[in-house]
């Protein structure tokens, strides 16, 4: 079962050359197999390193001997399994082979039919920022209130943690961003790299707790209406499609306040999926039992109070994405303006507190040919500021567009944004006001 070590094989650990893993030697790997050293995983441990059956381990050994064949010839097999370089081989190894329960030959029909998709996504390498995901500037801070999958935290067994809060999402909100086939796009840079950086930088910030390489999904289903869903069903298809090029990712998805209507929805959305992935899915009608679950999940303290427990909102989380970070944004302000066909404008008003900045960005798909632009103004009028909704000749005249007023408000203040528009036909603008604290020093 053992081959004999190319020179180049690693004998200290795993490096990465272009996101794929030099191998180590077969004794390290064995000797990663069978956690000699600590056993990691505390809960479901079955299937991982250190809780390994002796027919598990042989199996291991062959479908590792297995993959360096097939790599051989076509490196893409050892690329999509170890893939992640914050994940050791042996437990790349156990994680696809979970997937499966550890046959050795649905695992190989596994790695096979997932080539045509893997390629999909390499080609444009995964989409390395959410940018390139989602069309060439970096609007994620934007795309993430209408479409609200945040990562923060850990939960107690320590899965890198996901909330997505139906009632925050947006379809029309979401076009006004990006088409929506740029969600499937999305989940390609989230699961390929978003991803690895959460683990990494988990590890780096407890070097003694082990982060495992699946993440746990909390989804509120509050809020959710039948159109949105049979809407929602062509790009919760390409998600799954994604997701499924990456097996054993998920470690549980639990959804709570699930509708009647959802009932109907479930067999094809776990049609999506393969038998592994659809029974990682925890469903609750009732959202006290669905909460208590998610406590049990998630330490209560650490847990988004919106989901039950003693946390950040998942808003506030939002705001601490990685694309604010870095602008030090405090909160965001956003409203989905919906202007009626018999309306010539609609408006919304927002206050600053003392201390405080925004800048302001209007997102909108809306026709050049339909005349609109918007104001911003102070509450008295005193000041205001326009700009003209109409793409330049770069931007195409399907595709959304954004365009930032020219200037920073400060606090104390109340504000209005209004869009007028001349043809009477219904349009949606959504409105972003990134906050952020004025330096005093």
């Amino acid at each position: 079962l053992e081959y004999e070590a190319d020179p180049s094989e690693s004998t200290n650990g795993i490096a990465t050359t272009g996101g794929r893993k030099d191998i180590v030697s077969t004794g390290i790997f064995q000797t990663q197999l069978e956690g000699t050293k600590v056993a990691k995983v505390q809960d479901r441990p079955n299937g991982f390193p250190g809780y390994l059956t002796k027919e598990q381990l042989e199996i291991c050994l062959s479908f590792r001997q297995w993959l360096k064949e097939q790599s051989d010839e076509n490196p893409i097999y050892s690329d999509m399994v170890y893939y992640y370089s914050v994940e050791e081989e042996a437990y790349a190894i156990c994680r696809y082979l979970r997937a499966r329960k550890f046959n050795l030959k649905d695992t190989q029909e596994l790695v096979e039919s997932r080539v045509d998709v893997w390629k999909e996504g390499q080609k444009h390498g995964f989409y390395p920022t959410a940018a390139e995901a989602l069309g060439g500037e970096s609007h994620e801070s934007a795309f993430l209130t209408q479409f609200p999958i945040i990562m923060n935290g850990l939960t107690r067994n320590g899965c890198p943690l996901l909330y997505f809060p139906v009632k925050y999402m947006s379809i029309e909100g979401i076009e006004c961003v990006c088409p929506m086939d740029t969600i499937s796009k999305y989940m390609w840079h989230f699961a390929a790299h978003k991803c690895t950086n959460i683990v990494a930088k988990a590890k780096e910030k407890d070097p003694s707790r082990f982060v495992r390489l699946q993440f746990v999904a909390l989804v509120d289903l509050d809020g959710l209406s039948i159109s949105t869903m049979r809407r929602a069903m062509g790009e919760l298809k390409g998600v799954m499609t994604v997701l499924n090029a990456f097996p054993e990712i998920l470690f549980s998805v639990c959804i709570t306040n699930m509708p009647r209507f959802f009932a109907a929805f479930w067999p094809l959305i776990r049609a999506f999926m393969d038998e592994s992935t659809a029974s990682k899915f925890e469903l609750y009608s009732n959202p006290v039992e669905g909460k208590k679950r998610m406590v049990e999940l998630v330490d209560k303290n650490e847990l988004a109070s919106d989901f039950g427990g003693n946390g950040p909102t998942t808003l506030e989380m939002a705001s601490m994405n990685e694309d604010n970070s870095h602008k030090k944004i405090s909160r965001q302000i956003t409203k989905l303006l919906t202007k009626k066909a018999h309306k010539s404008h609609v408006d919304m008003t927002f206050k600053l507190e003392r201390g405080e900045a925004a800048s302001v960005s209007i997102y909108t798909r809306v026709s050049d040919a339909n005349q609109a632009h918007a104001v911003l103004s102070n509450s008295n009028e005193s000041e205001e500021w326009t700009i003209d909704l109409k793409r330049n000749k770069k931007e195409e005249a399907a595709n959304s567009f954004h365009r930032n007023f020219k200037t920073t408000l400060h606090g104390p203040g109340e504000y209005i944004v209004t869009v007028h528009q001349k043809t009477r036909q219904v349009d949606y603008f959504l409105v972003v006001a990134e906050v952020s604290h004025e330096d005093t020093s």
